[in-house]
């Protein structure tokens, strides 16, 4: 067995580490196996990187041939002992039950259930769409941050080199086989920015002002639209945009907009006790018992929930849960409801700040 060490100093984490957990807790972890299969293929190098100072310091447990498993394992089950959080990428799925199955094997204990882990895959793998990824792929994200690697090989690759440093003690495999998993293991430190996407769509905003803004659409029609302005703590690594049916999300640093449509028209307010209310036809709007009940009988009829209402004139902004009272809609049946734009509402941060949040919630749920 041999175990390499040393001081990545070239590399700069852009994300607020400790926002995950106590830094000098974290350990990244990535391991390079003769297969796929936890019953019928080996683990032949762990590597590791964690913070010391403001550096990344890198370990890896590399065993010279295939009776050197255990040994690689014992080690890394003792220098896991300092770490309370794991980070992977994909590990949940691979690297974690992999590296279980094959310690258990030899009956040591990884003791994995008192760690926290962080799969970075897991975290980002539901805003592909967002960052307009092909796959999920560690090398697709790291090209999306535009990180370069020098290693060019695939896992497939580096069984058969790992095969090749066994039969001749090549140390030209041994170094392609070291790059790659070094390559791995700083990049899932240099991944974290991505984690800023979640923390933004996820975490609190502050709106810095809403604007009502006019524009021809692609017919040339006048339309209006609300811009909500606003910031956040974490910036992302890279401008994205993403929309959901009139609601459009742009990020980029740490400010932020959505646009959203504003319908200029006539909506109907439905009252929500209908036994009390009669239906006027002729004026097509509903009126309380207590103040129509003079009015012809002809000219009116018992309400139903469907026509127990007031039609309103004005400006308003779509919402699909209840953000801002009291509700319209085109019909009682739909699921798009929306709120009057008034000039109170405009200027209460507050409600912007929770509409711009159901909004970015909405988008999510269609990415």
């Amino acid at each position: 067995m041999q175990i390499f060490e040393y001081v990545e100093k070239n590399l700069i984490i852009k994300y607020p580490v400790e926002k995950l957990s106590d830094p000098s807790g974290i350990l990244f972890i990535d391991i390079e196996t003769t297969g796929l299969s936890p019953v019928s293929a080996e683990v032949f190098m762990i590597g590791t990187a964690s913070f010391r100072e403001d550096r990344l310091y890198i370990r890896q447990f590399f065993a010279d041939d295939n009776s050197e498993e255990k040994d690689i394992l014992t080690a890394f089950s003792e220098y896991l002992k300092d770490f309370d959080t794991m980070i992977t990428f994909n590990g949940n799925r691979f690297d974690i039950p992999f590296l279980e199955k094959r310690s258990f094997a030899y009956g040591i204990d990884l003791a994995f259930a008192e760690k926290h882990g962080i799969d970075l895959y897991k975290r980002i793998q539901p805003y592909k769409k967002l960052l307009a990824l092909p796959d999920m792929k560690q090398k697709t994200l790291e090209k999306f941050l535009g990180i370069k690697r020098t290693d060019k090989k695939s896992g497939k690759e580096l069984i058969a080199l790992y095969g090749n440093y066994i039969a001749e003690r090549n140390k030209v495999c041994l170094d392609l086989l070291l790059r790659h998993n070094h390559d791995d293991v700083t990049g899932l430190a240099a991944l974290l920015p991505l984690i800023s996407y979640p923390d933004v769509l996820n975490g609190r905003i502050r709106p810095e002002r809403a604007v009502k803004n006019n524009y021809r659409d692609y017919q040339g029609k006048l339309r209006t639209e609300l811009i909500i302005e606003f910031t956040y703590d974490t910036p992302v690594p890279a401008p994205v945009s993403c929309g959901f049916s009139d609601c459009y999300l742009m990020l980029g640093g740490c400010k932020g907009k959505i646009r959203v449509a504003v319908f200029t028209g006539i909506l109907r307010y439905f009252y929500p006790d209908h036994n009390n209310y009669y239906y006027l036809p002729l004026e097509d709007r509903a009126m309380h018992k207590s103040t129509s009940q003079y009015t012809d009988r002809s000219r009116r009829e018992q309400a139903r929930p469907e026509n127990c209402y007031v039609r309103v004139r004005s400006q308003f902004l779509p919402q699909w849960d209840t953000i801002v009272t009291p509700v319209f809609k085109y019909a009682y049946e739909d699921r798009t409801m929306y709120f009057e734009l008034t000039d109170k509402v405009k200027n209460d941060p507050e409600v912007f700040r929770r509409y711009a949040g159901h909004l970015m919630s909405m988008i999510l749920q269609e990415l």
